[in-house]
């Protein structure tokens, strides 16, 4: 895996290349550093190698002493962004996701393996290596990401995302602070947080929310310890900026 380091939009993974975009660039922060040591050792976990590239000297010399010595920055904490972190998913997933109340891997979901899912994908944009299939990613609950990443297999054009013609995932919000406490959370560098295998709903779920436009087609499917956390909210006209702030507030007054 490479690591591009530079004046990026954002973090984004693509083809095998970590596009790391840092607030203000070439400046690296602790908690950006931290991240990336995070990323690193998650890579190193599975036994890929990673590269860093990066055009400022000076912050790549930071970077390649904080790889030698990882104990600088061993007590760095990352900021934490907000309250909550959610996972996104389509109506047809968060059906089967509600009737059996757990939140799966795609391993899991699809019984397949690691390997098998990663042929599948190797000509998608994001090409992600196997171990990637057997976690659940989690967004920081005022990110539209979730979205992003559910309107991916049938991309909407940027007019119907600004105009509200689009179709938003569900999203199933939990606390940050009770998440992390899930046995198979990892901190890869990139995601806030992921959960290897599966999340028991009861267990740890917040809230779901769900697009007022699914109600009728989604009351039937859900189990009944999870019907007092269900909330269908409207997001006629709403473009996709405007849907996850008011999602966010939403669960953020709850």
């Amino acid at each position: 895996m490479v690591i591009n380091i530079s004046n990026h939009e954002s973090s984004v993974i693509e083809r095998g290349i970590y596009y790391f975009s840092l607030t203000n660039y070439p400046n690296i922060t602790s908690s950006e550093l931290k991240n990336l040591l995070d990323f690193i050792n998650y890579e190193k976990s599975y036994g890929r190698q990673t590269e860093i590239v990066c055009k400022d000297e000076a912050t790549l010399a930071i970077i390649n002493n904080a790889v030698d010595h990882p104990e600088i920055i061993e007590n760095i904490s990352i900021p934490i962004e907000n309250e909550f972190v959610y996972h996104g998913t389509d109506i047809k997933a968060a059906k089967e996701i509600l009737s059996c109340g757990k939140l799966l891997s795609a391993v899991k979901v699809y019984r397949k393996t690691a390997d098998e899912l990663a042929f599948e994908k190797r000509d998608s944009l994001w090409n992600d290596p196997a171990d990637y299939f057997e976690y659940i990613m989690l967004c920081w609950g005022n990110c539209a990401v979730g979205d992003y990443v559910v309107l991916s297999e049938n991309f909407s054009s940027e007019d119907d995302l600004k105009n509200g013609n689009f179709n938003p995932g569900v999203r199933f919000y939990f606390r940050y602070e009770d998440i992390i406490k899930h046995p198979g959370n990892t901190f890869d560098g990139y995601h806030p947080i992921k959960v290897k295998d599966e999340i028991v709903l009861s267990d740890y779920l917040y809230a779901c929310i769900v697009p007022k436009q699914y109600k009728d087609e989604l009351e039937g499917q859900i189990s009944l310890e999870l019907s007092d956390k269900i909330y269908y909210l409207s997001q006629k006209k709403l473009g996709i900026l405007d849907w996850n702030k008011k999602v966010y507030n939403f669960v953020s007054e709850l």
